[in-house]
């Protein structure tokens, strides 16, 4: 009788702890939250339910993400599609979207452009355009166009080199840079270049290749970027006003094919990275954690998500440093273009395909 029962007790055990992992496993949930998207490329909240997205082809949406619903919005900016460029990343701030997009330049070029304009249910009102880049190209590569905004108000935008290596070094282009505006597209007294004869007013720091992920730290407020390393060397840095970040001078990556690229991997006089990676895991963008997620194991930290990979890295954080990764989801939803923790705690992501759209990862 002893004996029988303790096998009783023992199954009952092992049942409860099966039903525990079952339940645990239960409470994670994986799932479209909107309708198909074509090439959705960035996303911003509006509200607990509202998700504006922007689909590289061109236009907005404004993504009811309780009910599964889209609205396109009006009013919205044309743009020069093709190859990388489109209609790129968005931001809600304070309503006021501001849009960041291929757009018409002289003599049928296109180049990186920021807008800005007001929501008014459905539609962009008052829209106008704040910025665009010097330099425009027939070509459709590395237009850069992540938008931040920091917390005393500042928009920064990143800008790619647009395959124009060499002009990432002169800040007498825009070229793979990343420059900081005011709210109203002027600029700020104290940018690092204000004055310099032969430079650009706009840049806040230069050097890089092609930056598609932005995030401002919650608690010192600095600008975070991630960027496009040729073959290896994606990298992430942490601003600082008039800084050189090496493209195409330093990099831990190598030419498609194999060969050098520049003069190694840091030298004096340089910013160094604070993370990268080598094979390339093709960064798209970046968000902090914040305090109350649904995923306190990773508040404070970076989620980045990745193309070429289709994972998404938790990326850990100490101070102004990256001590570790791991990858916390892995080729479930295809590439990965935008990260956003949302409004109720949640992860939310884009699938940047054809048939795209926006998931919401919850426990």
């Amino acid at each position: 009788m002893r004996l029988n029962t303790v096998m009783k007790t023992t199954a009952a055990a092992f049942l409860g702890a099966v039903l525990a992992l079952c339940a645990a496993a239960n409470a994670e949930e994986l799932r479209r939250v909107s309708p198909m998207l074509e090439n959705p490329w960035g996303m911003s909240f509006v509200d607990e339910e509202h998700l504006l997205v922007s689909e590289r082809p061109g236009g907005l949406s404004l993504v009811n993400v309780v009910q599964g619903t889209a609205q396109r919005v009006r009013g919205a900016p044309d743009v020069v599609a093709g190859g990388q460029g489109g209609m790129l990343d968005v931001l809600y701030d304070r309503g006021e979207v501001f849009v960041c997009y291929s757009g018409e330049a002289s003599l049928g070029r296109s180049a990186t452009t920021l807008g800005k304009g007001r929501l008014a249910g459905a539609a962009l009102m008052d829209f106008s355009v704040l910025f665009q880049s010097s330099n425009p190209s027939y070509g459709f590569h590395h237009f850069g166009c992540r938008i931040g905004i920091d917390p005393e108000g500042f928009v920064y935008l990143s800008l790619g080199d647009r395959l124009e290596e060499k002009s990432a070094q002169d800040v007498d282009t825009h070229l793979g840079a990343v420059i900081r505006l005011n709210r109203d597209g002027s600029i700020p007294a104290d940018n690092p270049f204000v004055g310099q004869e032969s430079a650009r007013a706009e840049i806040f720091t230069f050097g890089h290749r092609n930056p598609q992920g932005m995030a401002i730290h919650p608690d010192t407020g600095a600008v975070w970027t991630n960027e496009h390393g040729p073959q290896g060397g994606d990298e992430i840095n942490i601003l600082s006003a008039g800084e050189n970040y090496g493209w195409p001078l330093l990099t831990y990556g190598e030419q498609y094919g194999g060969g050098e690229i520049g003069i190694g991997t840091r030298a004096p006089g340089f910013a160094d990275s604070v993370w990268h990676w080598t094979p390339s895991i093709a960064p798209s963008d970046m968000t902090f954690v914040p305090t109350g997620s649904q995923f306190p194991a990773y508040e404070g930290d970076l989620l980045v998500t990745s193309l070429k990979f289709k994972q998404l890295y938790h990326v850990e954080v100490e101070g102004n440093q990256v001590v570790g990764e791991q990858v916390i989801l892995d080729r479930r939803l295809g590439r990965l273009r935008d990260v956003e923790v949302g409004p109720d705690g949640a992860i939310y992501l884009l699938n940047d395909e054809t048939r795209g759209g926006v998931y919401r990862w919850s426990q």
